[in-house]
């Protein structure tokens, strides 16, 4: 008997001991389950997170050689939450990739002072800007001094550690220590954290991305999309789900990795009734031989979607055989093909100079065309089209005051317009004097091509101010200013008329922009980090709110 009872006690001392684990694979699974309420397309199913799981046991190298049960389960739950997070991000946009790390890292067992979320998430603290708006110090330090954590300590900093967290541009580097010695590592950055959102609002994401980091690690954000490791992780009955924002085709991924890996691979275009028989077509073939299909554009087939999901589980296919679908983002896409295939979530590179890099090399075939003023009036194009494209990350409070779906095929339109009127008036001349184009013409079919997109009076009329100010004879004229900015923000259009003098201008401008670039006023960019910090904490909260909710429901039944 005592024997047995022994047996028992040593059973349920493992149990707890690994107990950790269960709970921890409860909370990642749970929050899988409600990110679709951030966005349509992050459907993740319990065999998605089973296969983390199963790798994170069986093919952890950092599990080689270790024998101590206590390293070996903390290694299986950190790498449980790390991996869930760098494989999870391939599929989401990157503003939520840092929703992602919060949320997980809230959901670790690990020592922290969970109230202290609590009031970050509290949508009655309000953030300010200290950087932006000095005159409100004093009304800010009066609401910190009445939260629990922060009610005896905000006058430990000196008066110059405080003077430099308002100004510094990366104020969550200065934050003044406001904690004891013996704080933990995670108290300090979440205690640093709240200090961001009661006075320096505009550096909130950033000071979110440190609170990650500090519970798992510094690179944990250093996620680098590999589709040859995606094409592996993956069985060949789960489609590859290559999903990109309107206008941003990814497709060439694909093609890139074929011609890397030398497999075989069949493209198909959707969009006709023909690309449906076609498809169907490819992908039985290939999955008898092994080789790959590439379906594009199946946003414009969704009844072919509907009944993808039984086809593949029909097939028993080739162990080789990957399917890959690239598709634009929209509500047409069916969940259970969503739940049932690995998306990948690809956006257009922020910035007017990765936009301009873009939309100039789609035309790389068109600039040889004669007359040589064609080539300056497709960089013209581009400028307006990043402009245009640009100012929606500021929307709708700045910028535009709607989330217009401009997209590269109103660029190609007005490139097409741009020829057609350019080939009028040159006939089969090399050169034209630039006041001989017919601007008025071209500025009200661009106009149009974009405007077609916006259902606003003012934000049309502010399109068209911008066609007006950018595409002009004078743009032309050597030291032109294509922006006219106040402390040296001018940008002045390139010297040269050859393609190479142009691609050489763009890879100069900065990586981003200031605001006078696109029109706006110079605390744009603060106005808008403000307001990504206040949309990461409402993700947030939204979310947690429904993840308490579940686990309240759990407790009551």
């Amino acid at each position: 008997m005592s024997n047995t009872e022994g047996v028992m006690t040593e059973v349920d001392q493992i149990t707890q001991q690994y107990s950790v684990i269960a709970k921890s694979c409860s909370a990642v699974f749970a929050i899988l389950e409600q990110l679709h309420f951030l966005n349509h397309f992050y459907q993740f199913s319990l065999q998605y997170f089973l296969n983390i799981f199963q790798s994170v046991l069986h093919n952890n190298p950092n599990l080689a050689g270790e024998t101590d049960h206590n390293s070996r389960r903390d290694i299986i739950v950190r790498d449980l939450f790390v991996n869930t997070f760098k494989r999870t991000s391939l599929g989401l946009l990157q503003k939520d990739r840092i929703t992602l790390g919060m949320l997980l890292a809230q959901a670790t067992p690990y020592q922290m002072e969970k109230s202290i979320i609590d009031i970050i998430l509290d949508s009655s603290v309000e953030g300010k800007d200290m950087s932006s708006n000095p005159e409100l110090r004093d009304e800010a330090f009066a609401e910190a001094r009445k939260l629990t954590p922060l009610k005896t300590t905000l006058d430990s900093p000196s008066s110059e550690d405080w003077d430099k967290f308002f100004t510094e541009e990366e104020a969550e580097k200065s934050v003044p220590q406001t904690w004891g010695d013996n704080t933990s590592a995670n108290d300090k950055a979440l205690l640093s954290l709240l200090l961001v959102k009661m006075f320096r609002m505009d550096r909130f994401v950033p000071a979110a991305e440190r609170f990650v980091g500090e519970v798992f690690s510094p690179d944990i954000f250093d996620v680098v999309e590999d589709l040859k490791e995606t094409v592996s992780q993956v069985a060949a009955t789960l489609p590859i789900s290559l999903v990109s924002s309107p206008g941003f085709d990814a497709s060439y991924k694909v093609d890139s990795l074929v011609e890397r890996v030398g497999v075989r691979c069949t493209n198909i275009a959707m969009g006709s009734n023909e690309g449906l028989a076609s498809a169907d077509k490819a992908v039985s073939e290939a999955a008898q031989t092994g080789s790959w299909v590439l379906v594009k554009n199946v946003h414009l087939a969704p009844t072919w979607l509907q009944s993808l999901e039984k086809r593949m589980d029909a097939l028993n296919p080739h162990k080789d055989f990957r399917l890959f679908l690239s598709m634009e983002s929209s509500l047409k896409i069916p969940v259970n093909l969503l739940r049932a295939s690995r998306v990948l979530m690809y956006e257009q590179p922020a910035g007017i100079r990765a936009n301009m890099k873009d939309s100039m090399s789609s035309l790389s075939t068109r600039t040889n065309k004669s007359p040589v003023e064609r080539t300056r009036l497709y960089l013209l194009l581009s400028f307006l089209h990043a402009v245009v494209q640009e100012r929606l990350r500021y929307a709708p409070n700045l910028g535009w005051k709607g989330f217009w779906e401009f997209n590269d095929s109103d660029y190609e339109c007005s490139a097409f317009i741009a020829d057609t009127w350019l080939d009028v008036v040159a006939g089969n001349r090399t050169n034209i004097a630039p006041s001989n184009i017919p601007w008025d013409m071209i500025r009200y079919l661009v106009t149009e091509t974009y405007g077609g997109k916006i259902d606003d009076e003012g934000d049309f009329k502010l399109l068209g101010q911008l066609v007006s100010t950018f595409l002009v004879p004078e743009a032309y004229d050597v030291d032109h200013k294509l922006v006219d900015g106040p402390d040296g923000s001018s940008l002045v259009v390139p010297s040269g008329t050859g393609v190479q003098d142009f691609v050489s201008w763009i890879h100069k401008l900065p990586e981003r922009e200031p605001p006078s670039y696109l029109g706006l006023p110079a605390n744009a960019e603060k106005l808008l980090l403000v307001g990504l910090g206040r949309a990461l904490i409402g993700n947030l909260r939204k979310v947690t709110e429904l993840l308490d909710e579940g686990e309240q429901l759990v407790l009551d039944s």
